[in-house]
This record gives structure tokens, sequence and C-alpha cells, in this order.
């Protein structure tokens, strides 16, 4: 499973300008969102998150009211939410109920505790190991898929395949997405498709032809930073941020 993802049309009103118009104060550090949502558990604390207060009025980070031209619908949010571009979606509070200026960091718990990634390159750790820092989860990391081959198809040997798919660069654009054949030993540049947007999913396609036999086609996107995806899975309890290479396994006959 590569969990839940979405491509959309965002429209709202900046965040900044909002902040700005109220008026922050000297020495706020942090602003904090909740949302109408409640936890189903009794026990579970009400669902907030912060940004730090420069990213907060970075000019990008918004509150929709709509999506893809219509009205923000209830379960992506309605009537408002938080949208945080280049960022994982524990930020995107649903329902935007409140907004509260921070002279401090916050330790909340869903700040303090959860969603936390080792504080390593990747945000990789070996199984079991302790001692290792932690920091909030924050900035997506680039991926990329095939989507018009499953694994275990069947495609004509010795003829054109065309291979298609989908990448996004994370907490910027994308700026190439190659392919290969042979395990990762050659890569292949494929042909990108519009650019519709930093944030947003980045078509792309290229053309094979297979020699009969069984073959692994495997997909990295590269973003505009210079981070690809890497060959090897990262590990950490939470699961986050694991963006390696994808491989979809064909048979050419």
């Amino acid at each position: 499973a590569n969990g839940a993802m979405g491509n959309a049309l965002w429209a709202g009103v900046r965040l900044k300008d909002i902040l700005d118009g109220a008026g922050v104060k000297p020495g706020a550090v942090q602003v904090r969102f909740t949302g109408l949502d409640q936890a189903l558990g009794p026990e579970a604390p009400r669902f907030v998150k912060s940004l730090d207060l420069d990213h907060a009025r970075d000019g990008e980070v918004m509150i929709a009211y709509a999506m893809n031209g219509a009205q923000l619908p209830l379960l992506n949010g309605f009537p408002l939410r938080l949208v945080v571009p280049g960022w994982f979606s524990t930020y995107w509070i649903k329902m935007l109920d409140d907004i509260e200026i921070l002279d401090q960091p916050d330790t909340n718990f869903w700040m303090k505790t959860a969603y936390k990634i080792p504080d390593t390159p990747g945000a990789d750790m070996k199984p079991g190991q302790t001692g290792v820092p932690m920091v909030p989860i924050s900035k997506m990391v680039p991926r990329s898929f095939l989507t018009n081959h499953r694994s275990g198809e069947t495609v004509a040997a010795g003829a054109p395949l065309l291979v298609r798919g989908i990448a996004f660069g994370g907490d910027c654009g994308v700026e190439r997405v190659d392919i290969s054949t042979d395990g990762g030993k050659t890569w292949i540049s494929t042909e990108l498709g519009k650019d519709e947007g930093k944030y947003g999913f980045r078509q792309w396609q290229a053309s094979l032809t297979p020699e009969p036999g069984k073959f692994s086609v495997m997909v990295r996107c590269t973003n505009e930073n210079g981070l690809a995806q890497p060959g090897t899975a990262n590990w950490n309890p939470g699961g986050y941020m694991r963006n390696v290479i994808e491989s979809t396994d064909l048979v050419a006959a």
C-alpha cells in the first residue's frame, strides 16, 4: 500500500494575510491550529498541530474553502481546512475552528510525542535502536509510480511498450524522472508532462522495447533540490517517509 494521496487545486486565503490583519505581537514563536473533529476514544487528546511563525507567514500556507473549483467537500475538511504545501498531511487540519498564537514551542501530545521521525538522513534507523533523537515529521519527499501496467502483467515482446505514471517532488518541483529495466545499473530519462505547479503531480512517460522474458521497471524521481528516491527503504517505528524506488514486474512474451 502507498497510503492516501491526492492532487487538488485549492482556493482560499493566505494565512499570512490573516495573521497580519489580526496583528501578531512581538515574542510570538508558533501558530497552533485546532479542528472540529473529535477523537473516538475518551482518553485521546484533542488533535492540534503547530507551525513555526515564519513558516505560517511564508505566503504559501493557506486556509482553503474550495477544492477543484467547488465548495470544499465534507470529507476533505468543510468548511475550512489548513493547506501546508510540501508538508505531510498531519498538519493539514480539517474543519479548522481555532487559530492560536503561541509565545513558546507547542508541547501538546501531537507535536511532542506523535508523528515523530528520527533526526537522521532519510529518517532512517535500525529496528530496536535506542538513543536516536526524534523530531516532528515535516517536509514530504519525492515519489514516483508506474500507473498503466500492473505487476505480473504480460506485454508484447519485441514491440514498443509505453510506460507512464506520476511523480511528485515532495517539498519542491520534479526535476526529472528516470526508469531502469536492469535493476538500476543504467537509467533512461523519461518525458515529463505539463508542470501544474511545484507541489502538484507531474505525469511522465517513456517507450521501451522489451526482449522475451521477465523484467522489472524501476521508477525514480529526482526533485528540484537534487533529492532522489533511494534504492533501499528506510525504517523507523512509524513507517514514515518511505519513498524507496518502486518496481513493477512484467513478462514479455
